[in-house]
């Protein structure tokens, strides 16, 4: 299921946005429903974080956390190292990919027409 990670008390996260809410079984006593969890060092860095970080989209203190726990997760450490390489590798082809020359005659072939709104009557629901 998208969105959801397993977490080792039985009970499973859901990420809503940037946040993780606790989702466990109905009415357990002392569970706070719905408020968001903390980021713990034992829990793994979802795709999209790992994105975030290499990118530095990530506030100050999510990448500090993260910082903390891929210092002390070599799965999550080799995941950055691995999202980084495909990054750059993006960037350094971006300039060598071009439109081949064919592609552009064909798309100049293709006829363009010219509508003029204006001329257009626009009708009530009443057809007047």
């Amino acid at each position: 299921m998208k969105g959801v990670a397993p977490v080792n008390s039985g009970q499973t996260r859901r990420f809503r946005g940037s946040r993780l809410f606790a989702v466990s079984s109905p009415l357990e006593p002392g569970h706070s429903y719905g408020r968001p969890v903390g980021f713990a060092s034992t829990e793994h860095l979802n795709p999209e974080a790992v994105v975030a970080y290499v990118d530095n989209e990530l506030s100050r203190q999510a990448a500090s956390r993260a910082d903390a726990h891929l210092v002390l997760c070599p799965s999550c450490s080799r995941e950055v190292a691995a999202q980084a390489r495909a990054r750059s590798m993006l960037q350094t082809c971006q300039n060598e990919v071009s439109m081949p020359d064919s592609l552009r005659a064909q798309l100049s072939q293709i006829p363009t027409q010219e509508i003029d709104l204006r001329a257009t009557r626009r009708s009530n629901r009443w057809g007047r």
